[in-house]
């Protein structure tokens, strides 16, 4: 009798250890959980979503004819896709030359001589015969010059084209002391193009553009600028 309560007891016990079978509500909600894991659920593909949301854009906007094949209309968009790529990269190739090509040509690029420094180190380079130097910090000297003289305002990435137009136009109706007038911006346009010419296109000058460059650089220093009529708002004050 005690061997069979010894059993009976040793039973219960292990029952009460034993986990309880779930039912199948239970069941479903921990698939549920379980599914619910990041692990099941990869991130989309972002070109996949952009190439859906694209194609419904198309579709929604009823851009094509109703009744065309899938493939067809899988086709056009494709090829509409590529075209506006296509100028997309052509118009920003450009601009991204043209930018390099200004910063390249840039009159003063990053130096910040003043006038006075720009034209001694243009002497001393034409007496020790370096005329390529001469005439780049010349022509740099009369810009710088009358940037300082409040007449034009120099800006990253200048050309030397560009500074010659603001030079000719704060010089107009300019004379020298004595009175005689001054007609620069020929004088300065082809500075301009010199400079290019010798920075840029390798071009060896001789003592005489040297020499040319020096004596316009002395006009554009001793000449007198009319002032210029005040605003009209100003004047009226």
């Amino acid at each position: 009798m005690a061997f069979h309560t010894r059993a009976i007891l040793i039973w219960a016990q292990h029952a009460a250890e034993a986990p309880a079978t779930p039912d199948a509500e239970a069941a479903r909600e921990a698939a549920r959980e379980e599914l619910s894991k990041p692990v099941y659920h990869p991130r989309p593909n972002p070109l996949r979503l952009l190439w859906e949301w694209f194609v419904n854009q198309v579709t929604g906007a009823r851009l094509l004819p109703a009744g065309l094949p899938q493939w067809v209309s899988v086709a056009i968009v494709l090829v509409a896709a590529s075209l506006l790529v296509g100028v997309l990269v052509i118009v920003l190739s450009r601009y991204t030359r043209v930018r390099r090509r200004n910063r390249a040509h840039a009159l003063f690029d990053s130096d910040a001589r003043d006038s006075a420094a720009l034209a001694r180190d243009a002497d001393a380079a034409a007496v020790a015969g370096d005329f390529v130097t001469a005439v780049v910090e010349r022509f740099r000297a009369v810009i710088r010059s009358l940037d300082e003289r409040g007449l034009l305002e120099d800006y990253p990435g200048m050309t030397a084209q560009e500074a010659a137009s603001l030079a000719s136009a704060a010089l107009a109706g300019a004379r020298l002391p004595d009175g005689t007038s001054l007609e620069l911006t020929g004088p300065l346009h082809e500075a301009g193009d010199l400079f290019d010419a010798v920075r840029y296109g390798e071009r060896p000058p001789s003592q005489e553009e040297d020499r040319w460059m020096r004596q316009l650089a002395a006009l554009v220093e001793s000449c007198v600028v009319p002032e210029q009529p005040a605003p009209a708002q100003e004047a009226l004050v």
